[in-house]
């Protein structure tokens, strides 16, 4: 397999994985405020779990970057159609707990942009490994 299609599994892996996890995590905020050391602790670990993977994907791309001969025009409108549609359906998932749970729109704010910062981190890595080739 070429390395840039395993940069682009790492990043979509990862971008879906963790927006899934911010999702349930800004639902659990919202409907249990006093909570909040222990979902955010929770985001935390299984975005560490979930970045496992991607990781080790992105470790053997550039092991075998220089082998690449692949086109850049599909993998990189994956990776950022990817990110785009993950930070789109963060963003309602984010308006619709806001508007319901107008007592907690702080908190869900905060851990909205932290989120969308994880999510974007490993497509961030892979869209820059596709270019250093």
């Amino acid at each position: 397999m070429d390395a840039i299609y395993l940069f682009v599994i790492a990043a979509v892996v990862a971008c879906f994985g963790i927006a899934l996890l911010l999702r349930s995590s800004m639902e659990q905020l919202a409907m249990h405020p006093e909570n909040i050391s222990h979902i955010q602790t929770r985001l935390f670990m299984f975005v560490a779990f979930i970045e496992a993977l991607p990781i080790v994907l992105i470790v053997f791309g550039f092991m075998t970057l220089a082998d690449s001969d692949a086109d850049l025009i599909i993998p990189l409108v994956i990776v950022v159609v990817s990110v785009v549609i993950n930070a789109i359906f963060n963003l309602l998932k984010r308006n619709e707990l806001v508007a319901n749970y107008p007592e907690v729109k702080s908190t869900i704010n905060s851990l909205f942009l932290v989120g969308n910062a994880l999510t974007a981190a490993i497509p961030v890595v892979a869209i820059v490994a596709m270019f250093v080739r």
